[in-house]
């Protein structure tokens, strides 16, 4: 027997569940968020969101009709034992954006654009994620703050990349072929992940 307040699945719950996510990640944020809550707020018991969401960072990307975990992204590029690779993680980041046909834009990173930049609260909501899913392959003992500073490099690339080809149309980034383009920006990423950061606070050679 469902307890009292709760409902059971039905072709609705899934959008409804989405919807007070989104709320939810709006208002609190995401590391404040809980699936508890969530749950509470959609009227149905913790166990159907779970039915629906293996966890709140699969609820988060299906709320900003993300294509990809940015884990998952990131384990792809590290398969098997290989190296770590700024090439291969520009590749794999531009092809979870592209499903469509080559050279025509991504509707999903507009949609996440938009959505970031009509909200500082889910903008908030969107930096928390990404720190909270995306690692480091820097050296080894590195403090928190560096590992920090890596996390932010990286996410910036990306970014400023996605912001360029699919917004901007800068070419010629915006029609190149990824292959091309992750030759061309990952050593960057490389030098993020992997080289050596001034310290903060460092004199500039301008």
């Amino acid at each position: 027997m469902v307890r009292a307040g709760r409902r059971p699945g039905n072709v609705d719950t899934r959008a409804e569940i989405v919807a007070a996510a989104r709320t939810a990640f709006a208002e609190l944020g995401y590391q404040r968020a809980s699936i508890r809550g969530i749950a509470k707020r959609a009227g149905v018991d913790p166990a159907l969101v779970h039915h629906y969401f293996t966890d709140k960072s699969e609820l988060f990307i299906e709320t900003m009709d993300l294509p990809m975990d940015p884990q998952r992204v990131q384990s792809q590029v590290v398969a098997d034992g290989r190296p770590f690779s700024g090439e291969r993680l520009v590749e794999r980041f531009l092809a979870q954006w592209e499903q469509g046909p080559p050279g025509v834009g991504s509707p999903s990173f507009l949609t996440m654009v938009q959505a970031v930049a009509s909200s500082p609260q889910t903008a908030d909501a969107m930096r928390e994620f990404l720190s909270d899913r995306l690692g480091t392959h820097g050296t080894a003992g590195e403090d928190a703050v560096t590992q920090s500073r890596r996390r932010a490099l990286v996410s910036s690339q990306l970014l400023g990349l996605g912001w360029v080809r699919y917004v901007m149309r800068v070419e010629p980034i915006a029609t190149a072929d990824r292959a091309d383009v992750a030759r061309w920006v990952g050593p960057t990423i490389d030098r993020y992940v992997n080289g050596q950061l001034p310290p903060e606070g460092a004199p500039g050679h301008l």
